[in-house]
């Protein structure tokens, strides 16, 4: 069944992939762009992972480094320069997606269900476009509670008196916080894996 994926074809791999070339350097495709890049932390050695033959099934990371045209003729005639292109001493080269780090969210294609679509960073990061491969910042949804305030000159010797609600503003109003409440990012609980693709 593996076999009769098609070129271009990405799946999660559970096992170690152990860093080289380009899988030790930052992904700077957008970093002209608004979004705040992280800081890159050097990959973990992984000694002792079991070698695997990945490349020899015709699969590599996704990890944005740039391949000869014509030596993967096959995975360019799917993905051409959607994440870039450039000519190396003579020699058509194109990018393959960088993925490390990020989360996979499915392309729009007209449903409405990413109403932010319209903002999305071109995959070679050149302009903004909604494309397979765009990339979106992360982002908060702005929200709004309701709290009670009791007024304390309100309370009598009987009892405290009916306490007065007000209803908030969002939490961006009037002021953006001066610092982030936890962490860098916002993000669900998530497990780390590699992002492969077939490219024969």
């Amino acid at each position: 069944m593996i076999s009769s994926l098609p070129v271009g074809t990405v799946c999660p791999f559970a096992g170690q992939i152990d860093p080289r070339g380009t899988t030790s350097t930052p992904n700077s495709t957008w970093a002209g762009s608004a979004c705040p890049a992280g800081r890159p932390v050097s990959p973990q050695p992984a000694p002792d992972a079991p070698a695997n033959n990945l490349e020899a099934q015709g699969w590599m990371l996704c990890d944005g480094r740039w391949l000869a045209c014509d030596a993967f003729a096959e995975l360019y005639a799917a993905l051409g320069d959607l994440y870039g292109s450039k000519s190396d001493g003579g020699t058509a080269r194109f990018r393959i997606p960088d993925y490390r780090g990020l989360f996979l969210r499915g392309f729009d294609a007209g449903s409405g269900m990413d109403p932010d679509a319209a903002q999305r960073l071109a995959a070679n990061g050149s302009s903004t476009a909604n494309q397979v491969g765009s990339f979106q910042c992360d982002a908060l949804q702005d929200h709004t509670h309701n709290y009670d305030v009791t007024n304390a000159s309100a309370v009598s010797q009987s009892g405290q008196a009916a306490g007065v609600t007000i209803t908030s503003k969002p939490t961006t109003s009037p002021n953006t916080p001066a610092a982030r409440v936890s962490s860098g990012e916002t993000r669900p609980r998530n497990i780390a894996v590699n992002y492969i693709i077939k490219f024969r």
